[in-house]
């Protein structure tokens, strides 16, 4: 999975919020703008800027929500864990797995829950660039944004590739 991909979902809860924080911004921004230090045509370009930033985060938001959709429920729960936080749904996901196994089933030991997410990361970066979310749509778009910038620093010091302590401690594993 490219890392741009990655940068994506774990950014993705923060973009479902973001459409509106930016449209408060710039409202806040034009109603004040007889207080802005700016030039009113240096004020309008930057409006213009940050309207075309906000349309491009909704319209990320709209993609990964589409894609979302067509993973079917263990995929989306597996990505609530590992990327959006969620170990109750870990402990839950853990459970079924284990029920599965006792009843004759092929449930999911640690290293499948791994093997799992590794292939259900690759799927998913898949997805996000053949519905035209690029690594050069990224860079253009998003990878100056602060919220991205400080996620793709963390995805590539390689610490998205350690395991949560909260996986650790639900999966019982002794390292990374």
């Amino acid at each position: 999975m490219e890392n741009y991909a990655k940068v994506i979902l774990y950014a993705y809860p923060l973009l479902k919020t973001v459409g509106d924080d930016y449209a408060e911004h710039i409202r806040n921004k034009a109603v004040l703008s007889y207080n802005s230090p700016l030039t009113t045509e240096r004020l309008a370009e930057y409006l213009t800027q940050e309207i075309v930033c906000k349309n491009a985060l909704e319209w990320l938001k709209t993609t990964v929500e589409s894609l979302m959709d067509r993973l079917t429920e263990e995929e989306r729960t597996l990505l609530d864990i590992r990327y959006f936080g969620k170990t109750k749904k870990l402990r839950d996901f853990l459970k079924r797995q284990a029920e599965k196994r006792k009843s004759g089933g092929t449930g999911c030991s640690e290293r499948m829950y791994f093997r799992r997410q590794q292939r259900l990361a690759d799927k998913f970066g898949a997805m996000l660039f053949y519905a035209g979310v690029t690594q050069k749509v990224y860079d253009e778009q998003f990878a100056e944004l602060d919220i991205f910038r400080k996620i793709h620093r963390f995805v590539e010091a390689g610490k998205d590739k350690k395991i949560s302590a909260d996986e650790r401690r639900l999966l019982g594993a002794d390292g990374d």
